[in-house]
């Protein structure tokens, strides 16, 4: 019988079995490094200062739903275009919103001009596509408008309260 003479580190099983930590330990610093680069915008800071927010948000919606206000928009290319329903009374302009859900750096505003007696058009800085939240407001911000767009979009979507 041969006994076996060479030492361990030239045996190519030491070298896989050595190999399966560091690999792991190494793609655990790059994850942490990734997740620092890139922190989640979602994430609030301040519940309180949010909440006092929402609830202000949330005055505005019911002001719309007591003016009983109607609307509806078309999103075409990088024009919108908001029909109500009723001559309320509105200003020249309101203001258009675009909420990217997930990248807060897609966000955007624009205002809407005046275009007829029921209409309003706002050309758009980008063409959105994929999901969206709007919201619609008066230059005053005293009523607010929102819905959920999935661009593009055949029809005009329902702005709700």
């Amino acid at each position: 019988m041969q006994e076996d003479t060479k030492p361990w580190y030239k045996y190519a099983w030491t070298w896989v079995l050595i190999a399966i930590p560091v690999v792991t330990a190494l793609k655990a610093v790059h994850t942490v490094v990734v997740m620092q680069q890139h922190k989640p915008e979602i994430v609030i800071d301040d519940y309180y200062q949010a909440g006092k927010s929402i609830n202000m948000q949330l005055a505005k919606y019911r002001e719309a739903a007591l003016r009983n206000m109607d609307a509806r928009i078309l999103v075409a290319g990088n024009r919108a275009v908001i029909r109500f329903t009723e001559n309320q009374v509105l200003g020249e302009t309101i203001h258009l919103d675009f909420y990217h859900p997930t990248l807060g750096a897609q966000d955007f505003a624009v205002d809407a001009e005046r275009s007829g007696e029921l209409l309003y058009v706002a050309t758009l800085p980008i063409t959105p596509n994929g999901r969206w939240r709007l919201t619609v407001s008066d230059k005053s911000e005293e009523w607010r408008l929102r819905a959920n767009l999935t661009l593009p979009a055949e029809q005009e979507i329902k702005l709700g309260y």
